[in-house]
């Protein structure tokens, strides 16, 4: 039963992946066999985590490229092509809000939300698809956020974005299913991390506290409660689920 949760064999590139969710879901990925590259824009945090793979016995390299800049896109998908001589699962993670209202976001503030949530997604998917197409198989794992279905204040760039990116994912799997590739999403809830513990939001104990009652299990998510889902998604145990978002929210989106 085991060996449907295997990836042995597979290469994976994680976007964002120097720390936090990005960061554990690589790990999870090569504990089950999968060879990862490990992006970020930071060559010295990427370069810890292939160094944390390599030392629990994965397999992993590291490749600093911005996922917005389309030439440098292009430049390491052709380069995992050639060095691994295949590249069959992409994990598109990098991501971020800018925690303004839409009343004082500008144009150039809503671009570059935009411009990293959704449209470095969608490139960095056809760019990886030439390849999945072409040997008829392929997972493309797309995070998104529960904020695609309930919201917040001061966070419509990042909503909008995220909505988007779902929306984007139904179609990728209805467009690419024939060709043998599964494009799926997760949108995790409220995660506390190692790097993010600090933020207004999880430092402040009431607001901590008034969004762990949120959710059915009255806690806020761990960085390594994604990895069954990347897991899942990324291998054979999921070959029939295609165009699906997985929520990982402890039941914030179903709680009244």
């Amino acid at each position: 039963m085991t060996q449907i949760f295997s990836l042995d064999g597979k290469v994976a590139l994680v976007t964002g992946a120097s720390r936090g969710l990005g960061r554990a879901m690589a790990l999870a990925l090569a504990r089950c066999g999968a060879t990862v590259v490990v992006n970020g824009r930071n060559m010295d945090g990427i370069a810890a985590t292939r160094d944390a793979i390599l030392a629990a016995g994965g397999k992993a390299s590291a490749l600093a490229f911005d996922t917005t800049d389309a030439t440098a896109a292009a430049a390491a998908i052709d380069r995992i092509e050639a060095d691994h001589g295949h590249l069959d699962i992409l994990v598109n993670n990098a991501g971020y809000g800018n925690g303004r209202t839409a009343s004082e976001t500008s144009d150039a503030q809503w671009d570059e939300i935009v411009g990293v949530d959704l449209n470095a997604c969608f490139r960095l998917a056809r760019l990886a698809s030439v390849g999945m197409i072409r040997r008829g198989w392929g997972r493309i794992i797309n995070i998104s956020s529960i904020n695609a279905h309930i919201a917040r204040e001061a966070n419509t760039s990042y909503c909008a974005a995220k909505a988007g990116l779902e929306g984007m994912t139904r179609a990728l799997a209805v467009e690419w299913g024939p060709k043998g590739i599964t494009v799926n999403a997760i949108a995790p809830g409220y995660m506390m991390t190692p790097d993010n513990m600090d933020t207004p939001l999880r430092a402040d104990p009431a607001k901590r506290d008034w969004f762990a009652q949120r959710t059915a299990l009255r806690r806020w998510g761990q960085a390594d409660e994604l990895d069954g889902a990347v897991v899942f998604l990324a291998g054979d145990a999921s070959a029939y689920c295609t165009g699906h978002v997985l929520i990982v929210d402890g039941g914030m989106s179903v709680k009244i």
